[in-house]
């Protein structure tokens, strides 16, 4: 017993010592280290705790019951003056980010937005009924320039208040290996997500809903799979639109979303064992797809829908 305490403390000191020589020596609180599903991650509180946690290499939980507005620190330009280079402040939004790691507290139209940029190989996992959210409707909740292999699992991520015009739920510009894993996604002001020029995107088990432009848009985008996700009450304008991309649709369900045109692919794409429910007149580019075992219905939704227990646990 006594060398199996041992051990673990070692860990956990090796691991507070790396957090520590990445991140510098000031006085800026980490959450807690733990096992946790079989992993070592940082459990975190705060927003302070999440963006000090953002570490090549690093997993992060969001505890349980916890909801993270990033907006309050994104705003508070002491606490990014004091900090390191890698935590930039910027005036102006969607700037050139360079070749190195930095994490970004952008201007958008009503507040700040968070960009993690050029960093890889990160977990960022809920405990249960866990939340990111940012009060700004012109933000992206989380958005990432340049980032290899990022999973973002088991959370719930949107806005306190919808809006218009800009600001998505999830930005993806560059990079690869981007994926999702039971998360919902809900109420911005734009759409769930917006890919651009990245590859190989993935999206399991997860929903995305009630954005006021649609669900997402695919630019350049090298491959991106969805299975198993649900689609439903967006509107407004082209719910998917695509351009130049790869895109693949599995046991996913379309509902409930309106009259706007559902999808807009300018070369094909593939559904497989989808459930659609939208009007006919509507469904835009769907002689460009390659469809296998799909359900359509001439309809917004069809009572035969129930909840089928994906998202966030």
């Amino acid at each position: 017993m006594k060398k199996a305490m041992k051990r673990t403390t070692c860990l956990i000191l090796t691991f507070l010592c790396m957090i520590g020589n990445l991140h510098a020596q000031k006085t800026s609180p980490q959450g807690t280290v733990i096992k946790y599903d079989g992993e070592q991650y940082i459990r975190v509180t705060t927003a302070e705790q999440f963006l000090n946690s953002i570490i090549s290499g690093i997993n992060i939980l969001v505890a349980k019951d916890t909801e993270i507005n990033l907006t309050p620190i994104l705003e508070n330009k002491k606490w990014w003056d004091k900090n390191y280079a890698y935590f930039n402040w910027r005036a102006a939004g969607n700037t050139e980010v360079g070749p190195a790691q930095a994490i970004i507290s952008e201007a958008v139209d009503d507040g700040r937005q968070l960009t993690i940029a050029n960093y890889k190989k990160i977990i960022i996992r809920g405990e249960g009924n866990s939340r990111i959210v940012v009060e700004p409707r012109y933000a992206f909740c989380l958005n990432f320039k340049n980032c290899e292999q990022i999973s973002i699992m088991n959370l719930t991520i949107g806005h306190t208040t919808g809006g218009h015009c800009e600001g998505g739920v999830i930005g993806v510009k560059g990079g690869w290996r981007i994926s999702l894993h039971q998360c919902d996604l809900y109420g911005c002001g734009t759409y769930g997500l917006q890919l651009d020029g990245t590859r190989d995107f993935s999206m399991y088990g997860s929903n995305i809903h009630d954005c006021t432009y649609g669900i997402m848009t695919l630019q350049q985008v090298e491959y991106a799979k969805f299975e198993r996700c649900d689609f439903f009450r967006n509107k407004e304008f082209t719910l998917i639109d695509s351009q130049d991309s790869n895109a693949n649709f599995w046991d996913c369900r379309f509902y409930d979303n309106g009259t706007s045109p559902l999808f807009n692919f300018n070369q094909e794409f593939s559904l497989g064992n989808c459930v659609i429910c939208h009007p006919a007149e509507y469904l835009g580019t769907i002689d460009m797809a390659d469809k296998e075992g799909c359900s359509f219905y001439d309809s917004t939704n069809d009572t035969t829908i129930k909840p089928r227990g994906i998202g966030p646990k």
